[in-house]
């Protein structure tokens, strides 16, 4: 199949249903890729009932958000490994995984973002931002870092959030911002 103009290769696609849970295993191929996206394991129906699912792939994870992401945000290049176990039910869900980035490029709102760098940990119930370094226009730089709950009731007085920008230009139709920051989330 594609879509906007993207091959989407269903490599393996068994669906099961069984006291009221799907199971699923797929495997995905986008454009000529020889790594799949893959997901697997279990999805109830009743919200309440647990999740156990399995997510692995490479950057054509984050291209295949492109291919939903519109106009908004393009891939452009580089390395990315993803690997996540998403468990506990629907209105709690507990993540545990990583994303690492290495050498990326993006699109986003017609703003190039390079020389993406970081490794994100999700940590069953926070977000945990290492070092994320990019570069925007000839000059311009952003670095993240930090830490942050996903539930309120978490220990936030270990969970802060890093945002330093120097000469972050970023443009739209509607909007000119250059931004100089060290903000504290």
């Amino acid at each position: 199949s594609s879509i906007k103009n993207k091959q989407i290769v269903l490599d393996r696609g068994q669906i099961e249903f069984n006291n009221s849970i799907f199971n699923i295993d797929f495997s995905l191929l986008i454009n000529d890729s020889k790594v799949p996206i893959n997901i697997d394991g279990s999805i109830p129906i009743n919200k309440v009932d647990k999740l156990d699912l399995r997510l692995t792939g490479n950057e054509k994870f984050i291209e295949l958000i492109d291919i939903f992401a519109d106009d908004y945000f393009t891939f452009k290049k580089g390395d990315l490994n993803l690997r996540m176990l998403i468990k506990g039910t629907f209105k709690k869900p507990i993540l545990n995984g990583f994303i690492a980035i290495k050498d990326s490029e993006i699109d986003f709102y017609n703003n190039i973002v390079k020389d993406i760098n970081s490794s994100i940990i999700f940590d069953f119930d926070s977000l945990d931002i290492k070092n994320l370094q990019a570069n925007s226009g000839d000059l311009g730089n952003i670095f993240i870092r930090g830490s942050l709950p996903f539930y309120s009731k978490n220990d936030s007085d270990n969970s802060e959030i890093n945002l330093k920008t120097n000469k972050f230009n970023l443009k739209t139709d509607n909007f000119n911002f250059l931004i100089d920051s060290d903000i504290d989330l």
